[in-house]
């Protein structure tokens, strides 16, 4: 791209007006004494000799400049310089390029985020939540046995426990001891399972999964009382100050709880706890299941008895002493059916009533129940 120099084909009068025919050009790089080169035509082929002299007219010819700052000295033979100016055309225009965005760090994923895909195929840079193990190149691990796993590998040992992310071969002083010594470690399944929200998450306990409660201890008895009990199974566990871990609820009545172990010492007093199938605080902890067996305490309070009570009221009848016996060849004399029985007595007996019970069975019950919600399965991933 070119400037054309604005006076081109131009002239410049005196006082008098009328055109100086003596006058010269000279054009060098902005703030220098560098000459610039200059043109007779706009590809820029055809140069022009400096000074740029006008013609007997005190036109100057055309002349065409690259793009770029540059300075000019129109100046006469005979009485030194018109001007001498600098900084003037314009600067090269830049192509028009999109910037690279700057992304910012966590915009892409970063390693331990999981993802989920309807399909099962293996994706680079992600290892399935199979249950699998990960390691260095040399390790053996079923998911994944390369370098580019130490990250991962870092993040599952720093960040979960054994029972969640176990190490084989036992865990060592550090991920990065382990990782360089061959060890792999267990990528946490989620293998038919869905994924939930944990019941705390940083603000206290929203209580969906799980059942808040005060709960009156004493020490050393396997009882205690529960402020309300309406949400409380047995089966549950019991997570709470003064109550050994793994202890659950084994049965209710009205709001005293009966506990699998006894208060510790030194627990008597009243505290807040959790009830819950698994610890909803926990991240990373698995609980419930698809098929649940009904237990007598899921069923109402009020259930059918199965019995019934007969009572047929009080009979009467005439109750007759003596029988006569009619014997053969008494000459055919006709006899009343009143002679036959004689000594006749009003009698009333009233009969006992009697309770009815009736067995309610149910020929092959006891089947568990199936708890599983409508769903779609695929692939849960985590990243390297």
């Amino acid at each position: 791209m070119t400037i054309f120099w604005p006076l081109s084909r131009q002239q410049v009068l005196d006082l008098n007006g009328r055109p100086r025919l003596d006058l010269r050009a000279s054009f060098f790089e902005a703030g220098t004494t560098t000459p610039r080169p200059v043109y007779a035509n706009a590809a820029l082929t055809t140069p022009l000799a400096q000074p740029v002299a006008c013609d007997a007219s005190g036109r100057f010819p055309r002349v065409y400049l690259g793009f770029g700052l540059y300075r000019e000295r129109v100046f006469s033979t005979s009485g030194g310089d018109l001007w001498n100016d600098d900084g003037l055309g314009l600067a090269a225009p830049e192509d028009e390029v999109d910037p690279e965005p700057e992304v910012p760090a966590n915009a892409y994923a970063i390693t331990g985020d999981t993802m989920w895909r309807m399909d099962g195929l293996v994706r680079s840079g992600w290892v399935r939540m199979n249950g699998g193990t990960l390691g260095n190149a040399a390790s053996g691990a079923s998911e994944r046995g390369d370098a580019d796993t130490a990250d991962l590998f870092s993040y599952l040992f720093t960040t979960f426990a054994d029972d969640l992310a176990p190490v084989i071969g036992g865990r060592g002083a550090s991920a990065a001891a382990d990782f360089a010594a061959g060890k792999r470690i267990t990528v946490p399944s989620m293998r038919g399972l869905l994924q939930g929200g944990l019941d705390s998450m940083g603000v206290g306990s929203a209580g969906r999964i799980q059942t808040i409660a005060s709960l009156a201890l004493t020490a050393g008895s396997s009882t205690a009382t529960v402020s309300s009990a309406s949400r409380i199974v047995p089966g549950m566990l019991i997570y709470a100050a003064g109550v050994n871990a793994g202890t659950t609820v084994v049965s209710l009545s009205g709001t005293t709880v009966t506990m699998s172990g006894a208060a510790a010492a030194g627990s008597t007093g009243t505290v807040t706890a959790r009830f819950a199938l698994f610890d909803a605080e926990r991240p990373g902890a698995v609980g419930g299941d698809w098929l649940r067996t009904i237990i007598n305490a899921n069923l109402p309070v009020n259930l059918p008895d199965g019995s019934t009570t007969f009572d047929p009221g009080a009979i009467s009848f005439e109750k007759y002493g003596q029988l006569t016996t009619l014997a053969f060849g008494d000459g055919g004399s006709p006899s009343s059916a009143a002679e036959i029985w004689q000594g006749s007595t009003p009698v009333t007996v009233d009969p006992a009533a009697s309770s009815l019970t009736v067995e309610i069975n149910n020929p092959g019950g006891g089947r568990p129940l199936p708890q599983l919600p409508p769903m779609r399965v695929g692939t849960f991933y985590m990243k390297l």
